[in-house]
Formats: C-alpha cells, structure tokens, sequence
C-alpha cells in the first residue's frame, strides 16, 4: 500500500469515533449550561446547582471502573449504542419531571453514559491507528471534543435560551452517534478478548502518565472555572475575563494537531515532555502576562492549545505500547484520574487562592505541572515507562 493510500485509509478508520465524541462533546456542552439555568429559573440555590452539576463528573468516576466488565458481558459496540440511546432518554426524563432528588440520579446516569463513550471511543481510535498516523488522529479527536464543547453553550444561544428547543438538541444529540456506530460497526475493535491483565504491572507503567493526565484534567477544570475570575482580579476591563477563557479554548481547538504531528516524528513522550513544560511555564507566566496588552491572547492560546494536547499525547503513548484489554483498562484508568482531576481541581485551586491571593490559581496548576514534568524526565533518565 502506498503511504497516501495508508494515511487516507487510517483517518477513514477513525472517523466514526471522531464523529461520536464530537458529538458527545457537544450534548455536554449544551447539558451543562442549560440544565444549570433550568434549575435557577425554578429558584434552586447556587450550591445545589453545583452539587447537581458535580454529578456528572462524578458518575464518571464510580462507574469507568464497570466499562471493562461490561465490554467482555456485552461488547464494546452494544455498550455504546446503549449509552447513546440512554444519553437520549435521560435528557428526554430532565423535561419531564421536577424532583430534584431524581435530577441528582440522572446526573450521575448521564456522567456514567458519556464516560462509556469516551472510553471506548478513545480505545476505538487508538486500537485501529498505526504508529505513524497515532499522534495525529489523536490530537484530532480531542480537537473535535473541543469543538463540540464550544458549539454546545452557542446553540443554548442561538436558540434564544429557549429551554424547549435547546433541550430537544440535547435530546437529540446522542442518536447522531447511532450513525457511525452503524456505518463503522466492522471496524469497532474487540476489546475485552485479551484474557487476564495483570493488574500491578500496568499501574506501574501507568504511572507517568497518570501524573501528567492528571495535571491536565486539573488545569482544564481550573480555567474552565477561576480564568475569568483570576482576569477581573488581574485589572482587565469588563468582559475581558470571558474573553481569555474563549482565547484558551480557542487555541485548545486549533493547536493541538502541530503536537500530534511532532509525536509521530519524534517520539510520543518527547512531545509530551514539551507539551507540560509549555504547560508549566504557561502557569508561571500568567501573572506577568495579565499586563502584556495584545500579546496577552496569543501567550493564552499558545498556553492553553499545547499544555491540552498532553491529553492526545498521553492516548498515543498508551496506544502504541498497549492493545486489547490493556489498552481498554489503560483509557479507564485515565478517565477515573481525569474524573478525579476534575471535581478536586476547582477547591485546590480555590484553597490557595485563598491563602495567596488571585495568583494563587496559577501558581497551583505550575505545582502540577512542575510534577509532572519530573517524573517524565525521570522516567526518561531511568528509559522505563512507556514510550
């Protein structure tokens, strides 16, 4: 086979669950803003809705763990197309009921349907790329999740944060993944037929990786959550604040792909090393940055598109060392973590903004960065781990 007809063979493989994760990105996205406004307009206080929306993350915490076992009771396919279809059912149930007891369940119900996705998605793509495509279909696929995130709170304002007609897309959303899942059913990868894993060995050579997962699921939930707040603090006039966290996501969605393309020339964990010093030098800079004028945005960009394509980057490592259940329980290990990241990133943050103050946010994420820059130089040093 030429080399042409290798690369356009393996970006048609890796269509279908580029397309799903797009598309789950974006029911997220839309879920997340829309069910918190619902919840306002019927006078829930402020803390309640963040509990109600912590239960997304954290149904995708309890239940990765259960992703494997369900893949060898029902296989990887019917476990996605059941996670579709209940995405739909349960945003359809958010319409029709007002218990907010039960909207707590169907949080979590949702959290554990999308973390499903994502999973094996991530497992679908890596399993069928070749070690010369792996980086780049890679940083493509977190670029559209990216995407759908961003298109997700632009359709709630499109639609004239109309409830009706934002949650109907919701709703709808899911089922879009039903096509691919269709269209590219021979190509979904076994994923559970690999018999026992051994369990300890696999955290060892995780370990790394976890590390720098984590540092990236911090420094995702962070911003999302205190960029805006740490710009007000910083003096940058109205508005501005929501301007930088746009300028992140902005560069998370068009910058990762330069670091994939490095990844299959140099070396996954090269790219990877570079990707968290940008990433830690990011953080470290940000205070200074905050009064650079114009050059403020592109140094955002440039922060937040190469310090998230450590994700991508890590899903290419762990592709190209592992396959089959290993691979499968490799993804868990890194959903739970980035879970994890997740609901403890925003109250670590939080914590030492308040004992040193607004620059208390970056300094905390450079702290993570910082480890997990060590540890990958350290396992360079030692040439263990994965590569």
């Amino acid at each position: 086979m030429l080399p042409q007809d290798r690369k356009s063979g393996a970006f048609r493989a890796a269509v279908g669950p580029i397309v799903i994760i797009g598309v789950f990105g974006m029911t997220l996205g839309i879920t997340y803003p829309l069910l918190s406004r619902m919840l306002e307009e019927r006078g829930t206080s402020g803390t309640v809705i963040g509990l109600n929306g912590a239960m997304t993350p954290l149904g995708m915490v309890l239940t990765a763990a259960l992703i494997p076992v369900l893949v060898r009771r029902l296989g990887a396919w019917w476990l996605m197309v059941a996670a579709a279809v209940g995405s739909s059912l349960i945003l359809g149930l958010f319409a029709v009921t007002d218990n907010l007891a039960l909207w707590f369940i169907l949080r979590a119900v949702l959290g554990s349907c999308a973390v499903a996705m994502f999973i094996l998605s991530e497992t679908w793509i890596s399993e069928n790329a070749d070690v010369t495509h792996r980086g780049r279909l890679l940083t493509v696929y977190t670029s559209v999740l990216a995407l759908g995130f961003c298109v997700g709170p632009a359709i709630l304002s499109i639609s004239d944060n109309s409830e009706v007609l934002a949650l109907t897309v919701a709703v709808v959303a899911p089922l879009l993944a039903l096509w691919p899942l269709w269209s590219e059913k021979a190509r979904v990868p076994e994923m559970g037929a690999s018999g026992r894993v051994p369990v300890g060995s696999l955290t060892r050579q995780l370990s790394v990786l976890l590390v720098a997962v984590l540092a990236i699921s911090v420094f995702d939930a962070v911003t999302l959550q205190f960029l805006p707040l740490y710009a007000d603090a910083a003096g940058l006039a109205g508005g501005q604040g929501e301007l930088a966290l746009t300028v992140l996501l902005v560069g998370q969605m068009t910058l990762q792909f330069p670091l994939g393309w490095l990844a299959d020339r140099l070396g996954g964990r090269t790219a990877l090393l570079l990707s968290l010093t940008v990433g830690t030098a990011g953080a470290l800079l940000l205070p200074a940055a905050m009064g650079w004028g114009v050059w403020l945005w592109p140094m955002v960009a440039v922060w937040g598109g190469i310090a998230f394509s450590g994700y991508p980057l890590v899903l290419s490592i762990l592709g190209a060392n592992l396959d089959g259940e290993s691979l499968l329980l490799g993804n868990t290990a890194f959903a739970i973590v980035w879970g994890i990241g997740g609901i403890l990133g925003p109250p670590y943050a939080g914590a030492a903004m308040d004992v040193w103050g607004a620059d208390g946010m970056p300094w905390s994420l450079a702290a993570l960065w910082v480890l997990a820059v060590i540890t990958t130089v350290a396992a360079f040093l030692r040439r263990s781990g994965m590569r």
